[in-house]
């Protein structure tokens, strides 16, 4: 059996049980490098997670014999390795465990309820900002080409009235959230890795 396991959004707390069952009961791992490296005391076999997706799923084809666990941050089917695996892998031999996804825990922290929220990424493409931004409240898992300052210009272009909500390194010691107007976001140098919500301004 192959499952896919969602970590949680950073710190191995965010878990579910029935995830870290799963996890210690495999034979082989196979993950990003923080990831396998937060799985401590572990005996099976850990294999890095690369880039190249496709030897993956031949590893995985060619050992259905195996245990296989693999695992990744927040939820695999937000924007995650879930969606490849659905599509390349007999789904028969799949066992998904969901995570907690970024999104949520951010949700979470700033005690504003998920109801009608809009979902998107700007990972590997150009978003549709004037989509977007029509949208009362939206969570973007952002990368390092679109990401907080990227997002406040294109509301500002619009001349639109929008909160900024920007989650760095979440769940982590150094976690920080920061809740501004665009013009304020613009104005910060750097952010680490983050997700961002945005609301109508109230």
């Amino acid at each position: 059996m192959i499952n896919i396991i969602g970590l949680g959004p950073g710190n191995v707390g965010y878990c579910t049980k029935l995830g870290e069952e799963l996890i210690y009961n495999s034979d082989v791992l196979i993950g990003g490098r923080r990831n396998l490296e937060s799985i401590t005391n572990f005996e099976g076999e850990k294999i890095e997670l690369n880039t190249n997706l496709k030897e993956v799923v031949e590893y995985l084809k060619l050992n259905k014999d195996k245990n296989i666990s693999v695992i990744a941050s927040g939820d695999p089917s937000i924007y995650g390795i879930g969606k490849y695996l659905y599509e390349n892998i007999d789904k028969s031999n799949l066992n998904l465990v969901p995570g907690i996804s970024s999104m949520q825990y951010i949700f979470s922290k700033i005690c504003i309820d998920m109801n009608d929220l809009y979902i998107t990424s700007s990972h590997g493409k150009i978003p549709n900002f004037d989509y977007i931004l029509n949208h009362s409240k939206v969570c973007m898992v952002t990368d390092k080409k679109i990401g907080p300052k990227e997002i406040a210009e294109e509301i500002l272009i619009r001349n639109l009235k929008k909160v900024m909500i920007v989650g760095e390194n979440l769940s982590y010691n150094n976690e920080k959230i920061t809740i501004a107007k665009p013009i304020d976001i613009m104005k910060i140098e750097k952010f680490d890795m983050n997700v961002v919500v945005i609301l109508d301004e109230k």
